[in-house]
């Protein structure tokens, strides 16, 4: 019960995007089988968790002689899932240069995005994949509000303005929205 409680703490708000995009998927979709049903909850809820996969990438592989690294391997290896939710919650800014929460990353997943729409594949992969795009455009307005967002933008050489970023997420939304029409 603990756990969960905490997941609904930290992730209010990408939980809600999911939601939303499920909301959306079932309306768009019109699905009527259960099981469609339950695989679309999935992908979507899914996808609001992708991107801190990032951090268990950088403690176990990129970067595990750091602090940050020895501190959430050994929560996991304890089974404490609460405060492995919460240490990177709130030390989320200690990792730098991350692979999922990046500008590299999203460009990926907006490829994919056009993708899905013509592929024949499962609501669950639709719905993960949508949920994940969604979900790194609230990662990337939520930097822009904390005047982190050139760390978002980490692989470019020059990093873009702030009226480039709100630009850049503008068009990203609009996408996601034509994305959303034609599935």
């Amino acid at each position: 019960m603990k756990l969960i409680k905490k997941i609904f703490e930290i992730y209010k708000v990408p939980l809600l995007v999911s939601l939303t995009l499920f909301i959306a998927l079932m309306a768009l979709l019109v699905m009527r089988d259960p099981v469609n049903i339950f695989l679309a909850i999935l992908g979507c809820f899914m996808g609001a968790f992708i991107l801190d996969l990032d951090y268990i990438i950088y403690a176990y592989f990129t970067d595990p002689e750091k602090t940050f690294s020895e501190t959430l391997r050994g929560y996991i290896k304890h089974g404490d899932y609460p405060n492995v939710f919460s240490y990177i919650y709130y030390h989320r800014d200690d990792v730098e240069e991350k692979t999922l929460q990046s500008v590299l990353f999203q460009v990926v997943l907006a490829g994919l995005t056009f993708f899905i729409v013509f592929a024949p594949l499962s609501v669950f992969a639709k719905a993960l994949i949508l949920s994940t795009y969604a979900n790194s455009l609230y990662r990337l307005a939520e930097l822009l509000a904390r005047g982190n967002y050139k760390e978002w933008f980490w692989v470019l050489k020059e990093k873009p303005s702030e009226r480039g970023v709100k630009l850049y997420i503008g068009a990203s939304l609009i996408l996601l929205l034509i994305v959303l029409q034609f599935l």
